[in-house]
């Protein structure tokens, strides 16, 4: 059975900002958008290039827990 894969190519203003020390908090931002479109897209895992081609991020895309669910919520005391 094939697993879908959501790709992500940055743009040149991404990558300026990606090629960054101090914007480290951004790109895990980042990554985590990219996940979040993955996961909307019906992909398994998502892919992030660079504008040249390379792979400079990759991971499954997370199963969020059902919000209807009680399951792992602490009760809440009025």
């Amino acid at each position: 059975m094939a697993k879908k894969v959501y790709r992500h190519t940055l743009t040149k203003k991404e990558q300026a900002l990606w090629d960054r020390e101090d914007m480290k908090g951004w790109r895990k931002a980042l990554e985590g958008c990219i996940e979040d479109e993955g996961r909307d897209e019906g992909a398994k895992k998502y892919m992030l290039y660079d504008v040249e081609g390379a792979i400079i991020g990759k991971g499954e895309v997370s199963v969020l827990p059902d919000p209807r669910s009680d399951e792992g919520r602490e009760p809440v005391a009025f």
